[in-house]
């Protein structure tokens, strides 16, 4: 098979999972927006600890300006092992009928923690803020959003299954959806680490040139 052929047939899949699933990744985005605009709202809100939060922001961007040195291999580590933790929880919790509950609220988190960062910062600092915020929240999340939200699709689509032929005794492909939900795990994991890759060594070039020009 030509490579032409291997990628046509590649998309092919990806876009026929993503049909199959699309209910399941509508539910998905749905509670990641959701955890954004909680996120903004509550940064917004924010009255006690704001004054607090926003001294370590200053001190933070003060060592960025002199680029203090930072240990990237153990942020490395921390970053690549926080994101395989969330994934991993994800997939565990759709081998469940509610557990999959759980995967959906990873994903609220991760929304809350961009929304309420973007909010934020552009609260303490008007543009600048904004500029900062996306310099340092943007570019990982770029890889790791999608591969959390197909992470999440697919572990909720399989959850999904087994309640339909088990409880509603409709048809379902279950081993398909087993076979999709492994694949989307092995593939949003890899996806996951080098988000922490870009996290690490990408997004602090971006703003160190934000807290610099900024």
């Amino acid at each position: 098979m030509s490579y032409v052929a291997r990628k046509q047939h590649a998309e092919k899949r990806a876009f026929g999972h993503i049909r199959a699933n699309a209910a399941c990744y509508a539910l998905s985005f749905v509670m990641l927006v959701a955890g954004v605009c909680t996120g903004a709202v509550y940064a917004s809100a924010m009255r006690e600890g704001s004054a607090t939060a926003f001294s370590y922001l200053e001190s933070g961007l003060s060592d960025l300006r002199r680029a203090a040195p930072v240990s990237h291999g153990s942020v490395m580590r921390a970053s690549a092992s926080a994101n395989l933790c969330s994934v991993a929880f994800v997939w565990l919790a759709g081998l469940s009928v509610l557990g999959f509950t759980g995967a959906l609220l990873v994903l609220f988190i991760r929304g809350f923690s961009i929304g309420f960062t973007v909010a934020f910062f552009v609260r303490q600092m008007g543009g600048a803020g904004a500029v900062l915020a996306l310099s340092s929240v943007l570019p990982h999340n770029l890889v790791a959003v999608p591969a959390l939200l197909a992470a999440c699709a697919t572990s909720t689509g399989f959850a999904w299954s087994v309640v339909k032929k088990n409880l509603l005794g409709i048809d379902a492909d279950v081993a398909r959806a087993w076979t999709g939900s492994v694949t989307s795990l092995i593939l949003s994991a890899a996806a996951l680490v080098f988000a922490a890759f870009v996290q690490v060594y990408v997004s602090p070039a971006f703003l160190i040139l934000a807290a610099r020009f900024g």
